[in-house]
């Protein structure tokens, strides 16, 4: 038997299942556990003694019951955003679930995170950083949203898939400013940079432009080692005769001497990396406070 005072939430979540035709979206865009939500449609048909969708592994399909039931829900939920009335009454709370890629973090985001936490003091934040998973767990929604270097590669393009920009930093080679003293009559030239033992970033964005550039003017680059932390790759270079490769800013930060060449490097440009359809609005309102 239904009791609307009761009931009621049963109804919204078969309402959003089958507005999104995905229990999983349901799931990110409200900020409810997948559970809950397939054991509410569950109890709501048995409480109406109705089938209301079939679940299948492309997602599910709404019976001839289901259609009738939404597009009468539709006349009700459908007319107000329940998000916006959230927002109305100052009320977010759930969770925003951040990855970010070694040496990405920087002021802005710190920042952000600082403002957002102050604003929306209900909202968990859960900052996931440097994970060889980070591209996979993007595409299974178990985060929310990806800061990394741009240009950002995935094998999991698809159309709402979006990359935005939020920063370029200029890029160069830096050493210690003792090891500067003795070569910097030798370095003109990218090329000269492989006469001497050269650190850049692992499996990053950033190396990928400095390689792609290299690459295109000839230049063979052979660094002798690939580390995933900037932080340690300055450390070995300002204790050492290694010429590490850097933001510029992260150089100054490590009190390193920036080696001028002939050539201008790639900028490092960091960026934000979500599925638009998935978004709830906890990470809505993230996006919107970090683009400012």
């Amino acid at each position: 038997m239904i009791d609307l005072r009761n009931d009621l939430p049963l109804f919204y979540d078969f309402y959003i299942v089958a507005k999104e035709n995905s229990f999983s979206l349901a799931a990110v865009k409200n900020n409810i556990s997948q559970p809950n939500l397939s054991r509410n449609v569950k109890t709501l048909e048995s409480k109406l003694k109705l089938i209301l969708l079939i679940r299948t592994n492309k997602g599910i399909t709404l019976t001839n019951d289901g259609v009738s039931l939404y597009n009468k829900l539709d006349k009700i939920f459908g007319n107000f955003e329940i998000n916006n009335l959230f927002l109305s009454e100052g009320i977010i709370s759930g969770e925003l679930r951040v990855g970010v890629k070694s040496g990405v973090v920087g002021n802005e985001l710190i920042k952000a995170l600082n403002e957002y936490n102050e604003k929306y003091p209900n909202v968990k934040i859960k900052v996931i950083f440097e994970t060889s998973k980070l591209n996979e767990m993007l595409n299974s929604h178990e985060i929310d949203l990806l800061i990394d270097y741009m240009p950002f590669i995935t094998d999991f393009e698809t159309e709402d898939l979006k990359k935005v920009v939020l920063s370029k930093s200029k890029t160069c080679f830096a050493c210690s400013k003792e090891f500067y003293k003795k070569i910097k009559n030798e370095i003109k030239t990218i090329e000269d940079i492989n006469k001497f033992n050269l650190i850049i970033p692992f499996n990053s964005n950033l190396n990928f432009s400095l390689l792609e550039l290299t690459t295109n003017l000839g230049i063979d680059l052979k660094p002798v080692m690939e580390l995933s932390d900037p932080s340690f790759i300055a450390k070995l270079v300002s204790n050492s005769n290694y010429i590490g490769y850097f933001k510029v800013e992260e150089a100054k930060e490590h009190n390193l001497a920036v080696i001028k060449i002939d050539k201008e490097l790639p900028l490092c440009n960091v960026g934000m990396i979500y599925y638009e359809n998935s978004l709830n609005i906890t990470t809505k309102k993230f996006i919107d406070l970090f683009k400012k």
